[in-house]
């Protein structure tokens, strides 16, 4: 039976631009600073590793694109690779589940993608964003349906999204009907004056109503950008002078019927640390239990289509033992719901 009541914590942090080791060595520090305040699991934020890439929206040039594009590549992390199994050993050795947003180099393709390690040091799942938002769709790649995953832990069953996928209600409700109780989410945050606050206003709304509709908790996570980045994409897009600014970035943990348990916490380097019961959920679901009593699936219905889609499926035609007509073996077969 899943931990009924445990610790969690949610971040608003900075990654490096410098390099994906020195994001890592973050990563890890704060890990263990969670641990040591008494968190059985750890939210970092979207694509945290190495960096989310702001210049997809700003003014660049082709060649600096094609430059920037190449450096984010190169600074992707593989899963499994070096980077995942560092933060692994770490895991098992705090006894602590970490969530991380990624960039996920695979082939010639990055996805923005989240990873889940337990406290065993076990990757129990990883998933990519199904769809891009904007800008994001010039440098990602898209999930498949069998990343619409929840997964089941001894903290209970922990379910992923990401930015806005959170907009997506037929995602939100898929992860409700796959028996959620614990919603993790990974944002960006960054700082236009062009937009004051109204990032940090979306996520706020979002959050807290996927807590209430899946009464679920939510623990949400976002980066920020430091003086040095504004620096840096200043002199990329010397027009951000202007309108890009320090700061920026929410997190908290919300509860199963839309209240803040730790936060929310803006514009701030900083982790909220709180403690949460799976019992409440109980309560929550007497007044309105989305998938169960407050739905209506003679109404309405949702088919997932969880196959997963492989660049090549391979056929071949075998000769069975007894030299009877030949079988057709698929080595892959896919998931169908």
């Amino acid at each position: 039976m899943p931990k009924q009541t445990y610790k969690v914590a949610a971040m608003i942090a900075a990654s490096s631009h410098k390099s994906k080791d020195e994001t890592m060595d973050k990563v890890l520090a704060m890990t263990r600073e969670a641990a040591a305040r008494g968190a059985q699991l750890v939210v970092f934020p979207e694509t945290f590793v190495p960096y989310y890439p702001w210049w997809i929206w700003m003014a660049v040039n082709n060649t600096q694109r094609l430059n920037l594009y190449r450096q984010l590549y190169h600074n992707s992390i593989e899963v499994p690779g070096p980077e995942i199994q560092r933060l692994a050993e770490e895991a098992a050795r705090l006894k602590i589940h970490v969530t991380l947003g990624i960039n996920e180099r695979d082939g010639g393709t990055i996805y923005n993608s989240q990873v889940l390690i337990d406290d065993q040091g076990r990757l129990v799942g990883k998933r990519r964003k199904l769809m891009p938002t904007g800008e994001e769709k010039t440098i990602w790649g898209w999930g498949h349906g069998n990343d619409l995953v929840v997964y089941d832990t001894s903290l209970g069953k922990i379910g992923p999204l990401i930015c806005y996928e959170h907009s997506m209600a037929l995602s939100r409700f898929a992860l409700y009907a796959m028996g959620e109780q614990v919603h993790v989410a990974n944002w960006p945050g960054a700082n236009f004056k062009s937009q004051p606050r109204n990032r940090s206003r979306i996520i706020d709304a979002a959050m807290r109503h996927t807590a209430f509709e899946g009464q679920v908790f939510v623990i949400f996570s976002s980066s920020m950008l430091t003086e040095e980045d504004v620096a840096y994409y200043h002199e990329l897009d010397p027009s951000t002078e202007e309108s890009l600014e320090p700061g920026g970035g929410i997190a908290g943990i919300i509860d199963p019927l839309g209240n803040y348990v730790a936060g929310p916490v803006e514009h701030e380097e900083t982790m909220l640390v709180a403690e949460i019961n799976l019992e409440l959920i109980t309560y929550a679901k007497h007044m309105v239990d989305s998938v169960g009593h407050y739905n209506r699936p003679d109404v309405f219905s949702l088919r997932v289509d969880r196959r997963p889609r492989p660049a090549m499926t391979s056929r071949e035609d075998i000769q069975d033992p007894v030299g009877q007509k030949p079988v057709e073996m698929v080595t892959e077969m896919p998931e169908t719901i």
